[in-house]
């Protein structure tokens, strides 16, 4: 299936994914770099990779939108159920992400100095990620969401090529 945004070709929702989840990602690595070395700017650097995070997701949702409602509308129900919980793991995670980026004290360390809660967030988000990119992947790979397939050769009954004989 052909995605439904494109840019000369290439299907947006591909190009947009990777901003929320190498930013989600850095705030991970960012925290646990905070969690070794106590640096008060890795906190910070979390937060404002969260603060990305959750603003290049909400545009890579909004690209993947529309192949989202055709594949409701158009395919079976083998690929409904990947882009239902694709579509689903990623609301969770927008979710999640408000939420870690709620507890962080805008970037501050919390006055109580424990750093628990935000980094158990992020591990959670971290998860949830994952699992999102898992039926994502089943969606391209398995179901062919936002690829264009070349369609097949004609076949005819004596299309042997007469110059090789």
């Amino acid at each position: 299936m052909k995605s439904r945004l494109q840019f000369r070709g290439h299907p947006i929702h591909a190009m947009a994914v990777g901003f929320p989840i190498g930013l989600y990602s850095a705030a991970l690595v960012c925290d646990v770099l905070y969690l070794l070395l106590r640096d008060a700017f890795w906190f910070r650097a979390a937060y404002w990779a969260l603060v990305f995070g959750v603003v290049t997701h909400l545009g890579a949702a909004a690209t993947g939108f529309p192949d989202f409602l055709a594949i409701i509308r158009e395919r079976t129900a083998a690929a409904r159920h990947p882009a239902l919980s694709h579509f689903i793991f990623g609301v969770g995670l927008l979710v999640i992400q408000g939420l870690n980026l709620a507890v962080r004290n805008g970037g501050d360390l919390p006055a109580s100095g424990t750093v628990a809660l935000p980094v158990i967030v992020n591990v959670l988000g971290a998860t949830l990620t994952g699992v999102q990119g898992w039926y994502g992947g089943e969606l391209v790979y398995r179901h062919f969401v936002g690829i264009d397939l070349p369609e097949p050769a004609p076949q005819g009954r004596h299309h042997k090529d007469k110059r090789h004989h």
